[in-house]
């Protein structure tokens, strides 16, 4: 069996590949749909354009592509949505899948505890452009869950100077205002999986020191961190680096503009959960969404 999924986000678009078994994970594109949505109040025709050639790179690999849409899609009234399902079905002859916050969160935590063996409590944050979904697992089944209606682009936005070279507003400050915001948690956690995002590439890119995960085994998560270091390596990342010089090395200007609100969500939550340790990954929903596709299709 072979075919590719996607994930559509506020900012980040990405895909995956199945095959006999084996996923690999595609190129992603930032197309950012929410802010443009802001600021056109429809979903802008350039995302839009941007979107179906990606899916058409996506073609020449695997005809058959399962679409599945979060954040900025779900707030569509049902005469936009229903006018967008129609002219994406008509574009690429594909079906648009609307996920709602709660399918998301357990499709990603399906992804992150599977293959874990752990006895107590673990948090799974669900971090994105437009919304950060929060589980808290023990057993391998969800005790708790939260979907906080904001994420790092609305941090961003919150805060102007998180995009620009060198970050100005006070750690302090902003985590103060962010936590104000958000349900706090009946439980707390320990370890804390970052998930959705591709985690792993920020500490690869800025060369961070990341440690061997010494709290369990899996694969798709072989890295940790304490959230002493993880403070650390963000205040560097605020107010040391030079945002601009990362984009020119690296590219992805949308991905690293929305990556300090990110960092900001991260830290919020570890304050609320009383975390020790973070592990970055790159599960996403895609894991739990092929899941659900092999076992309907078997």
């Amino acid at each position: 069996m072979r075919y590719i999924v996607m994930e559509i986000g506020s900012t980040n678009t990405k895909a995956s590949l199945y095959e006999d078994g084996i996923i690999t994970d595609l190129s992603y594109e930032t197309i950012e749909f929410k802010n443009n949505y802001k600021k056109e109040n429809k979903i802008s025709d350039n995302d839009k354009e941007l979107l179906y050639n990606y899916i058409d790179k996506l073609k020449e690999k695997e005809q058959r592509i399962y679409v599945y849409g979060t954040s900025i899609f779900r707030t569509l009234d049902d005469k936009e949505k229903s006018s967008w399902l129609k002219e994406f079905q008509d574009k690429t002859g594909l079906n648009f899948n609307i996920v709602s916050s709660d399918e998301e969160n357990e499709y990603t935590v399906y992804g992150a505890i599977s293959n874990i063996d752990y006895d107590k409590p673990i948090a799974v944050m669900i971090g994105g452009g437009g919304s950060t979904e929060l589980a808290i697992v023990k057993d391998k089944k969800i005790m708790e869950k939260i979907n906080y209606p904001f994420g790092a682009m609305d941090v961003s936005d919150q805060y102007p100077d998180l995009r620009t070279d060198k970050a100005a507003t006070p750690m302090a400050k902003m985590l103060a205002e962010t936590k104000d915001k958000m349900e706090i948690p009946k439980s707390k956690a320990d370890i804390l999986i970052l998930a959705g995002g591709d985690y792993i590439m920020f500490y690869e890119t800025l060369n961070y020191p990341v440690f061997k995960n010494e709290l369990y085994d899996d694969d798709k998560q072989p890295y940790m961190l304490d959230t002493k270091t993880m403070r650390a390596l963000d205040d560097n990342f605020m107010y040391e680096l030079s945002l601009e010089k990362i984009i020119e090395e690296n590219g992805s200007d949308g991905w690293w503009r929305g990556a300090r609100g990110m960092r900001i969500c991260v830290q919020a939550l570890c304050d609320l959960l009383d975390t020790k340790y973070i592990i970055p990954t790159r599960i996403n929903m895609l894991y739990g969404i092929i899941e659900k596709i092999n076992s309907e299709e078997n």
